[in-house]
């Protein structure tokens, strides 16, 4: 019975280990500016490090990094985009200039 308890101890601690030297990888690749508009990202900056965004794609091995501005211009984008496609579900078609109430 005691085999099985360290066998399983074993394996745990083999996938956080593969898990850690894979995060480790991805985190050499991150790079010095933003993807967007090329911003230079400080990677000793503390403030750099809590504002900016990483998003990180295992399957494609890419990682990307934004600064604060362009995240938000993004998920800005997005929130307008989505808007759209409620006031699609809503009416049946996408709005237009002339639809949309001034």
């Amino acid at each position: 019975m005691g085999s099985l308890k360290r066998k399983y101890a074993r394996n745990r601690v083999k996938r956080a280990q593969k898990e850690i030297k894979q995060q480790l990888t991805m985190f050499g690749k991150l790079g010095n500016k933003c993807d967007t508009c090329e911003e230079p990202y400080d990677k000793k900056s503390k403030e750099h490090a809590m504002t900016w965004n990483v998003v990180v794609r295992e399957k494609e091995n890419v990682v990307r990094l934004y600064c604060p501005e362009c995240w938000g211009k993004a998920n800005k984008i997005i929130e307008e985009f989505n808007n759209d496609f409620r006031i699609q579900d809503e009416t049946g078609s996408l709005p237009t200039e002339k639809s949309q109430p001034e």
